[in-house]
């Protein structure tokens, strides 16, 4: 799926959910981001959060139970159509699904952006655009595949960059780490997990 199109992830949706390693790295996902608010004081009971990069909602259906307010914002129509089917399943009021970022920051208590921000286009600016719409105190996570860059197509980011990115955009208490173990193809894997709060 590196280097994606739109149309693409279009083609991805419908069966997304059927992934079994997909369905894995969400739970470690989740597992990760309750361990950092347990390690931060992010309660994420009544939290406001953003889920930027939703894709079918596998995020936002673990956290919905949870959270006052999710919006899940993805850019692809057919993935946001698959998450509206689980909104109207489960009749989540408090779920909204968007295609981008509301115009005016929000004041989100928490914003996750789960393998997405390696497939975006301006990397720095796009967390920076993010960080503005968090409330004073909110806290930022991404989790991305480490690059390789000995690979023969290298992907993914860096430590040292997303550490240097989410200082950049003004975050502070900056974490950068293995996320969690997941096995993708017979290989276990360890997604770094990047973190960071806006200052109060």
């Amino acid at each position: 799926m590196q280097g994606a199109t739109e149309s693409e992830w279009d083609e991805y949706a419908a069966t997304w959910d059927d992934d079994a390693a997909v369905q894995a790295y969400a739970d470690g996902v989740v597992a990760s981001l309750v361990s950092l608010g347990e390690a931060v004081g992010l309660d994420l009971d009544g939290a406001r959060l953003c889920d930027f990069g939703c894709g079918t909602g596998l995020l936002t259906e673990r956290l919905a139970g949870r959270c006052a307010q999710i919006d899940a914002i993805d850019t692809s129509p057919a993935m946001l159509d698959a998450l509206g089917t689980k909104i109207d399943r489960n009749e989540w009021r408090h779920v909204r699904p968007l295609d981008q970022l509301p115009s005016t920051p929000q004041g989100y208590d928490v914003i996750v952006c789960s393998s997405v921000l390696a497939f975006v286009d301006d990397y720095a600016g796009q967390v920076t655009t993010l960080a503005r719409h968090l409330a004073a105190g909110g806290v930022f996570v991404q989790w991305d595949w480490e690059l390789d860059p000995d690979a023969d197509d290298p992907y993914g980011l860096a430590p040292a960059e997303i550490r240097q990115t989410l200082e950049d955009a003004g975050l502070v208490e900056v974490a950068v780490g293995a996320g969690f173990e997941v096995t993708v193809d017979g290989e276990m894997m360890r997604p770094l997990m990047g973190s960071g709060r806006r200052p109060s």
